[in-house]
């Protein structure tokens, strides 16, 4: 698109460049100059076509992480798609490639939810993990992709992500991880559990005084405390998911161009928030785009480019210039050098010399 101004001052002023497509070629006459209307398609597409550069850009990011940023990507490009697709006008031909994507879309993240199994749900919960999206954004990215009032939004009203978000909770909180943050929660416990005795965790509980990880005495009341909400089935840690999703989102006052660190939020944070610390930290390093093996190898010839290979063009021609120059012949005072084959078929030759001058004895 930057040279359609040059393109049209050629037509313009140039006769030889029209001349050029005026040429009848095997009784055809060739095709072109580009004219207004194929300069108005190229500017559709390439409209188009910087929705999934954005998204790739986004999602195939090496050195950051990505999981939380798929869904807000997935509904734009469908959005935006969609849109193409019932767009007005007599490019009927971008209208079916356009459908041809949805289709494509579908088999992957199913937009419309005519088969919910399709739908990861794990890519809303990183979302939700987002500490300035959570659950008020992700339920308006959800308006946006279905429409307000749909099935899909009645499902999320209904806490189906919730239940998710309450599942992978119970299970990073039950498994005893043993983290850093973590392990507070199970100091005391374990100081009580060291005795000689096989004494059960209520009766130790029961004793008049106890110690901590720290070797400070704790006061029968406090050993009692715990004893009650273990008895009501209270646990504190249950409470980090309650209280993450009822907090307001985070605003961070950022300069232009820089980007939030969800994991600095977590990092930071992680006291406050020991067990769903570590459910985001696993959730929001998972993977969300891969590579296809015949665009990562080529099995049909030794093919070098910047998509292909971690080498940078200038190290490409250093290694190129010195294996040329390697084989080349090497004239010192006018008389060549042997080259590296040479030198060794030399050796190979010596070497079986000397075999048959030893076996001969």
């Amino acid at each position: 698109m930057k040279f359609r101004v040059a393109f049209e001052k050629m037509e313009a002023e140039d006769k030889p460049y029209n001349d050029y497509f005026n040429e009848i070629v095997d009784g055809k006459k060739r095709v072109g100059p580009p004219s207004k209307d194929d300069w108005e398609a190229v500017d559709r597409l390439v409209q188009f076509l910087i929705i999934f550069y954005k998204a790739t850009l986004v999602l195939s990011a090496t050195n950051s992480i990505a999981a939380h940023k798929l869904y807000h990507a997935i509904v734009t490009v469908t959005r935006n798609i969609t849109a193409l697709r019932k767009a007005p006008g007599p490019d009927e031909a971008l209208r079916s490639k356009a459908a041809n994507m949805l289709g494509k879309l579908g088999k992957y993240w199913n937009p419309f939810g005519t088969n919910p199994e399709k739908m990861n749900k794990l890519v809303i919960v990183a979302d939700v993990l987002d500490p300035t999206k959570k659950m008020k954004v992700t339920k308006k990215l959800f308006e946006k992709l279905y429409g307000e009032g749909s099935v899909e939004v009645t499902h999320l009203e209904d806490d189906e992500i919730k239940d998710i978000l309450r599942t992978l909770f119970d299970l990073y909180n039950g498994s005893g991880t043993g983290g850093g943050s973590g392990s507070t929660f199970n100091s005391q416990s374990q100081g009580q559990g060291q005795g000689p005795s096989s004494q059960s965790q209520s009766q130790s509980q029961s004793q008049s005084q106890s110690q901590d990880h720290l070797g400070y005495e704790v006061s029968q009341r406090t050993v009692l405390g715990n004893g009650l909400i273990q008895e009501t089935g209270f646990q504190v840690n249950t409470s980090e998911l309650d209280t993450y999703l009822k907090e307001n989102v985070e605003i961070p006052n950022l300069l232009g161009g820089l980007e939030y660190d969800v994991l600095s939020f977590w990092r930071v944070n992680s006291a406050k928030y020991p067990i769903l610390s570590l459910l985001a930290r696993d959730v929001l390093a998972m993977q969300v785009s891969s590579v296809a093996s015949e665009s990562a190898f080529s099995t049909s010839g030794r093919i070098l480019d910047p998509r292909r290979s971690c080498l940078t063009h200038y190290m490409i021609e250093v290694l190129m210039c010195t294996e040329q120059w390697l084989k080349c012949e090497i004239r010192l005072k006018g008389k060549g050098i042997p080259g590296k084959e040479k030198m060794l078929k030399l050796i190979e030759e010596e070497d079986a010399l000397m075999r048959g001058i030893i076996s001969g004895f």
